[in-house]
């Protein structure tokens, strides 16, 4: 959709060039188009309201209506050209919702299957190969890390000797004094 370029001598003094309106059939008023803005722009004509009174309305500068009507957001469904949807909805006296939906692509009419193992079933399969790696490696990982922290089991009956260290450097500072004569650590 293009809009319509009037000669600059015929243009009206702060004429503002209306978008084409050619995609319209007669007595359509956008109801069967598959453009949003061909729908929202028909819904303003069929209610008889400018672009500057629905731009005084809603708020949207008036350009940004004119380009929402020409087709200029209809394959951007963003938040903001929702946003501008559901306003100008309001606006117009439309369902906000119902005018958001109608912006929104349906889904393809294919039937879903619960899985195609024809077209996805290698890649499935070598997926489900690389957890059950990824599970064996982490629980071996497991294993080692445990083995190599664990501590000697002790036997009934044997007698565990531990050693402190506070007490070994005691022993070790007793042993050093008394290899010293007196007259030197004085």
């Amino acid at each position: 959709m293009s809009e319509i370029r009037e000669p600059e001598e015929s243009r009206e003094p702060g004429a503002v060039s209306r978008p084409d309106t050619s995609s319209l059939g007669e007595g359509d008023a956008g109801l069967s188009s598959s453009s949003i803005g061909a729908y929202l722009r028909g819904q303003r004509e069929l209610r008889g309201m400018s672009v500057e009174e629905l731009a005084a309305l809603t708020r949207i500068p008036i350009r940004s209506l004119e380009r929402l009507e020409a087709g200029y957001f209809d394959d951007q469904p963003d938040g903001f050209v929702r946003g501008f949807v559901r306003t100008v909805g309001v606006g117009l006296g439309l369902d906000p919702d119902d005018a958001v939906a109608r912006m929104l692509s349906e889904p393809i009419g294919e039937e879903r299957h619960a899985f195609d193992w024809v077209n996805q079933g290698p890649r499935a399969l070598i997926g489900f190969g690389l957890v059950v790696v990824l599970v064996l490696g982490v629980l071996s990982l497991r294993e080692w890390s445990q083995r190599r922290a664990s501590v000697p089991r002790i036997q009934s009956g044997e007698t565990v000797q531990r050693r402190d260290p506070v007490r070994v450097l005691s022993e070790a500072e007793s042993a050093i004094r008394a290899e010293t004569p007196v007259t030197e650590r004085e």
